[in-house]
């Protein structure tokens, strides 16, 4: 019997009595038949239980999840109820004693979804709706979708803003690494809060992206790049932007313009729609006289010192004021350039250039230093009938050159010293120092005005020979001179000498009025003296060029007919001059030039 149950027939036989009894029990039992439905393949199956998942990546724990339900979907597991947990980063690599903007213990940072979701196959862990990291030192981002990719990166696919102790950084999309040591945001929106809070103002920086990189501390920003901050707003196609040094460096083509009066603030913590920087209310005249555009291939820009330096076709507009260099500086705070290289500066109806210029932009004041020209462009066109000399230096064009100029663009005064030449069409003038004004001219210092061509102390004659003589330069010198813009009357003061064909005046003062065309030499020493060599004992005119005043007098009046009397009157319309004798002298004495003389 025993041999029986141990062999493998009797195992059998007894296992089917067994089987047999128990299927004729349960044939006998009346029960109620049950069927049993397979679930859906799109029905999650929930499970309510807590749970707790940990990702690593390379060795490193990167993330955790804790939730109290999960949905099983697909291969998935759906946290509907929501989930919190952890983000594992490192230690930025920084200076000590230098706060991180963004999560300085990013160690371990907290979070919360309203929902969750994790693909074990793809290894990717999704957070979307109310996503929230923090961080102890204060730092938090917000958005409302998360993804943690096996790349170790953390991409947020919708709009968010990143809060930290010193920025604000907001975008549409962006990504992070797990140290936030590395920052990209599309679209992006910076904002550089002031330190502790210092400073009345931020810095707003946006752009098509932006990136930022903790360790390094450096923001980069790329296309449609702005940076703005109280009064100033800064456009370029790229730049990078120094958080240690308050530096921004941008090319390109760089634009820096100076709002006056931008009381504009940016929100510190602003909703997740991107903020666009919209403009402003229309500046007034006098407030668009006041801004301050600066345009460069180049630019850096400090922010603490409010020191901006644009290198290649430096442009800085203010109002109709343009002026135009290779390279310089614009201090802001003291609202002053210094341009090198070459410059340029225009404005409607003149051109003024140098090789340096100094400028205080908040009186519209510039020194220009070294081959200083001034352009003044004509204000009318040539009448076909003759005109008087104001009309004619209308119709031309006047150039003054000098060592130094100092110009005030606000009253439209320019003041020339060292070596100052004038030269307009038909006529020249030279002095030491020399003043322009909307209402007169003046000239200082060993004065020379020389005609050079056209008319002026006399009209034309119909005699060619006596004409010639006439056509011969007429010299002028004086130690000062002043010209009325308006009426184009002049006055001349101290040693004044004129010289012409083979005749000079010398006198303590003239007038000369354009209306009249008549010229008043009067005495307050010594009398007037009037040479006339006449036709026979001629001067080449060439003999008396290149003297000093006097002595080109003395030169005309040896061996002249000589005249003296307390006022000397050339009429040039009547082509005579008139002698006026003094008290001891009475009489007068009155000359005619004809085609015959």
């Amino acid at each position: 019997m025993g041999r029986f149950f141990n062999s493998n027939l009797g195992v059998a036989l007894l296992g089917s009595s067994i089987l047999a009894a128990l299927v004729g029990w349960a044939l006998s039992i009346d029960i109620e038949e049950v069927k049993v439905e397979s679930p859906s393949p799109d029905q999650p199956l929930s499970v309510s239980r807590r749970v707790d998942i940990l990702g690593r990546r390379g060795g490193h724990q990167r993330w955790r999840l804790i939730a109290e339900q999960v949905d099983l979907a697909a291969g998935q597991q759906v946290f509907e109820q929501g989930a919190h947990g952890y983000f594992y980063g490192e230690g930025a690599d920084r200076q000590k004693g230098v706060p991180d903007p963004f999560f300085d213990s990013s160690e371990q940072m907290t979070w919360r979804a309203k929902r969750a979701r994790y693909n074990a196959t793809a290894d990717e862990l999704y957070l979307d709706e109310e996503v929230e990291v923090r961080s102890g030192d204060g730092s938090l981002l917000l958005t409302s979708a998360l993804r943690v990719t096996p790349e170790e990166r953390i991409e947020v696919p919708a709009e968010f803003t990143l809060k930290g102790r010193e920025m604000v950084l907001q975008g549409r999309s962006g990504s992070f690494n797990f140290q936030f040591a590395l920052l990209r945001a599309e679209q992006g929106k910076l904002i550089v809060l002031p330190p502790n809070g210092s400073a009345p103002t931020s810095t707003t920086i946006t752009a098509d992206q932006i990136t930022y990189d903790r360790t390094n501390q450096v923001a980069e920003g790329k296309g449609n790049l702005r940076i703005r901050e109280r009064g100033i707003e800064i456009r370029a196609p790229q730049g990078t932007y120094l958080r240690q040094q308050a530096q921004s460096i941008l090319s390109g083509g760089v634009v820096l313009q100076e709002v006056a009066g931008d009381s504009s603030r940016d929100p510190l913590l602003a909703d997740l729609r991107l903020a666009q920087a919209s403009p402003g209310p229309e500046a007034t005249p006098d407030q668009q006289d006041q801004e301050v555009t600066i345009i460069a291939d180049r630019l850096t820009y400090d922010r603490n010192t409010q020191i901006a330096q644009g290198e290649g076709n430096l442009e800085i507009r203010q109002g109709e004021t343009i002026i135009q260099a290779a390279q310089g500086t614009y201090r802001r705070r003291e609202s002053q350039s210094l341009l090198t290289g070459g410059v340029t500066l225009e404005e409607p109806g003149r051109v003024l250039t140098s090789a340096r210029l100094e400028g205080n932009h908040r009186d519209k004041i510039f020194l220009f230093e070294d081959n200083v020209l001034y352009r003044q462009m004509a204000t009318s066109t040539p009448a076909p009938s003759e005109g008087s000399l104001t009309e004619e230096l209308r119709q031309a064009e006047t150039e003054v050159r000098a060592a130094r100029l100092v110009y005030n663009s606000r009253t439209g005064t320019s003041e020339f010293s060292d070596a100052v030449e004038f030269i307009q069409r038909g006529r020249r003038a030279k002095a030491n120092q020399a003043t322009i004004t909307p209402e007169k001219v003046e000239l200082r210092g060993e004065v020379v005005i020389e005609q050079i061509e056209g008319e002026w102390l006399a009209r034309r004659l119909q005699n060619p020979e006596t004409q010639a003589d006439v056509d011969q330069p007429t010299v002028i010198y004086a130690d000062r001179v002043e010209i009325d813009q308006a009426s184009g009357d002049a006055r001349f003061f101290g040693n004044v000498v004129i010289v012409q064909a083979n005749r000079a005046i010398e006198g303590d003062r003239a007038d000369y009025f354009d209306r009249e065309q008549i010229f008043k030499i009067s005495a307050e020493q010594a009398p007037v003296v009037l040479c006339d060599r006449g036709e026979v004992n001629r001067l080449p005119g060439e003999s008396t060029q290149a003297l000093p005043g006097r002595n080109a007098l003395d030169q005309m009046c040896r061996g002249a007919n000589r005249l003296s009397g307390k006022l000397v009157t050339l009429n040039i319309k009547q082509d005579e001059y008139t002698v006026e004798g003094d008290g001891q002298q009475q009489g007068m004495f009155q000359f005619r030039i004809t085609d015959a003389l």
